[in-house]
This record gives structure tokens, C-alpha cells and sequence, in this order.
């Protein structure tokens, strides 16, 4: 009997988590190409209660040494792992510009880690995108 009950309990749990993860299935996201989770519990926060993001892209995203339209949109996305960790994904636009992807990429790298993103208590993927006018960035 005993047994039973444990059975019937640990089958509990097991339906209940998969039908938190079943709620939060990932859709395509055509900015990346790719499978993300959009619809969550919990999104992604950093740690850091004192932190910003503006600030922090203010501080550190260094524009290359090259001519810009004023108004230019730079948008760019990284993924935030299950760990917390940050992972750049994709220089949206302007596309094709290598320099500017490749200061997205850096800035990415330095960005503290993220509470996860969590489908019921199951840290799970979840994108994460920056954009700005050049034209108002210092």
C-alpha cells in the first residue's frame, strides 16, 4: 500500500512538471531562426538588483570607427541558458555588419548572470534582445 501511494505521488509531480513544460512550448522565432520559449513563468533577470541593462550597454557597447547613418537601429539578441549564462545569438540589424557584430558578441560575454528563465520550477532557454538608435546613443 505503501508503495502504491508513493507510486501514484511521484506519477503526480511527473504529470504536473510535464504539463507546466507542455505550457510553455518553444515557437519560432524568425529574427534568429530558431526554436525559442516566448510564453513563461518566469523570464530571465539579472542578479544584480542595482544592475540596468541601458547602463550597463551605455557603459560598455563601443560603436566601431566607422560611418553611421545617424538614425541607424542596432538590434541584437542573445540567448539565456539554463544555467544563467548569456550567449550571443545574432546581429539583427544591421545585418551583415561584421564590426558591429562582433562588439554585440563581446558586450554579450561581459553581461552578468541571469536568474533563468523557468517553465513552472524548470529552467528553460530564453532569448533576450537589445536595440538602439545610434543616434541618440553618447
Amino acid at each position: 500500500m505503501r508503495k502504491s501511494i508513493i507510486v501514484l505521488v511521484v506519477l503526480w509531480f511527473a504529470n504536473a512538471n510535464a504539463q507546466m513544460i507542455d505550457r510553455c512550448k518553444p515557437g519560432f522565432d524568425t529574427e534568429v531562426m530558431m526554436q525559442v520559449y516566448t510564453e513563461l513563468d518566469v523570464y530571465p533577470e539579472i542578479k544584480d538588483e542595482k544592475f540596468t541593462l541601458w547602463d550597463f550597454m551605455e557603459k560598455n557597447f563601443k560603436l566601431p570607427a566607422k560611418e553611421y547613418a545617424r538614425n541607424t537601429q542596432v538590434k541584437f539578441a542573445w540567448m539565456v541558458e539554463k544555467d544563467g549564462k548569456a550567449t550571443f545569438l545574432k546581429l539583427i540589424s544591421p545585418s551583415g555588419d561584421k564590426e558591429l557584430e562582433a562588439e554585440a558578441t563581446r558586450v554579450v560575454a561581459l553581461l552578468p548572470l541571469y536568474s533563468p528563465a523557468l517553465c513552472g520550477k524548470v529552467p528553460v532557454p530564453c532569448k533576450v534582445d537589445y536595440e538602439f538608435s545610434m543616434g541618440y546613443k553618447k
